[in-house]
């Protein structure tokens, strides 16, 4: 299965400010590089992620191609929230949100394990690429909002 992993320096923001910004549902948008689309009738202002809470959403591909996804938080800590995908176009998806302390502000790392329908071919023609472009523009995405 392919791992993705992608480190940023956030400058001048403590380990609990980012992950704090990361938790709050109107940032979830704001994060994506791509429009997502609630299929639920979960009010963003009021969410906050926790454990065991389920999101379901449209993941506008390109901003044109729609891809329902609906995952669940398995888990949050001081530094950490895991998120998994229970049904959408991956045949399995994990992806880890760390945070830690670094001189200078806060390491934001992404962490994916995801495995394609369709098997390794498809990941390496299709699906790698785009998810690191994808996760690339997230990081950027941090930077314009915290840096």
């Amino acid at each position: 299965m392919p791992v993705l992993e992608l480190t940023t320096l956030i400058p001048n923001r403590t380990p609990e400010f980012v992950l704090d910004f990361c938790l709050e549902g109107l940032s979830f948008p704001k994060i994506f590089p791509e429009r997502v689309t609630l299929l639920s009738d979960l009010d963003l202002s009021n969410l906050r992620i926790e454990a065991g809470r389920q999101l379901r959403f449209c993941h506008w591909m390109f901003n044109l191609i729609p891809a329902n996804w609906t995952v669940v938080i398995r888990e949050v800590g001081d530094h950490h929230f895991i998120d998994e995908m229970l049904k959408g176009p991956m045949a399995e998806y994990r992806h880890e949100h760390r945070v830690e302390a670094a001189q200078g502000g806060t390491l934001y790392t992404d962490r994916v394990t995801y495995k394609v329908i369709g098997g390794a071919l498809v990941e390496w023609l299709l699906v790698n690429g785009y998810m690191r472009r994808v996760f690339a523009a997230r990081h950027r995405n941090m930077l314009k909002l915290l840096g």
